[in-house]
């Protein structure tokens, strides 16, 4: 199974645009729920229809963006990855584990033309509830395999007790989870950027994870600022990382401006951050 579609030389600068309910908190955060489902769309075909041509591929969910932007939106030979995972995992991340959204499945989303599957799992090491969120990714990554898709799996923490913590937790993260022999894993940075502001740091800690890898490893965005999350993809791909998925930190202020502005917006801001970073992981 190959991540050929949605990489370039084995590099990837993916446009990361399946947010479902994170994206409806960011528009309305009073009002998550007064979003439309019709403006999801409009503003992921926005952000897909400018932007996918700079990019290696992007990152769709079976809700709001497939099929609706598997049309003239989505320029043909740019791959796309689809989203598994059910919704509401951010509110109670340990209420149960991950499961594939209801009515979906990863013959459904091989059957809708997807390169690659993604798995979202909320994940703490040391907690008793990271064993079935281990299993659960376990049996999804089995059932990719049957399929023949290829597994984007993206380990996430949450609920960290001071920022000191996260490099302990994100590279035990990575041992389980390289482990478990996924096609590609999407992580988030391994130091927090802006309590650790030494380079040198943030270098060690994502050779790390290099070393942990025996398959390749991108960088998530996870929604902070654009000119950190540069230098982060900068140190990782120094660091042996294999390129980004990028969402808000890429394209939120074009999410979050009136639809008027939206356009210039992602031509002036957006695009060329996307090249940016393109730049950088070569």
């Amino acid at each position: 199974m190959s991540l050929d579609q949605i990489s370039v030389g084995g590099r990837f600068g993916v446009l990361a645009i399946d947010h479902r309910d994170s994206l409806r908190a960011v528009l309305a955060p009073d009002d998550p729920d007064s979003v439309r489902a019709a403006d999801i769309t409009e503003l992921k075909r926005d952000l897909v229809g400018a932007l996918a041509a700079g990019a290696t591929g992007v990152m769709l969910e079976p809700e709001y963006s497939i099929p609706q932007l598997l049309d003239v939106t989505l320029r043909a030979g740019v791959g796309f990855t689809a989203a598994l995972e059910a919704q509401g995992y951010a509110a109670s991340p340990e209420a149960g584990p991950t499961r594939i959204l209801e009515g979906w499945s990863v013959e459904a989303a091989a059957a809708s033309g997807a390169a690659a599957a993604k798995l979202l799992v909320l994940y703490r090491p040391d907690r008793l509830h990271g064993a079935a969120q281990e299993r659960a990714a376990a049996e999804i990554l089995a059932e990719c395999r049957r399929v023949g898709l290829p597994l984007v799996l993206e380990p996430l923490f949450y609920g960290l007790e001071g920022p000191d913590d996260r490099r302990g937790v994100v590279i035990e993260t990575v041992e389980r989870f390289a482990a478990l022999d996924p096609h590609l894993l999407k992580l988030p940075f391994p130091v927090d950027p802006g309590a650790e502001t030494d380079r040198s740091v943030w270098a060690a800690a994502c050779a790390e994870i290099t070393e942990r890898c025996h398959m390749p490893w991108t960088l998530l965005s996870g929604g902070g600022d654009y000119r950190s999350y540069r230098d982060q993809v900068q140190a990782a791909v120094a660091a042996g990382c294999a390129g980004f998925m990028a969402g808000r930190a890429l394209w939120g202020e074009a999410a979050l401006a009136p639809k008027s502005e939206r356009s210039s917006i992602i031509a002036e801001v957006v695009a060329p951050r996307l090249a940016e970073l393109r730049r950088i992981t070569g």
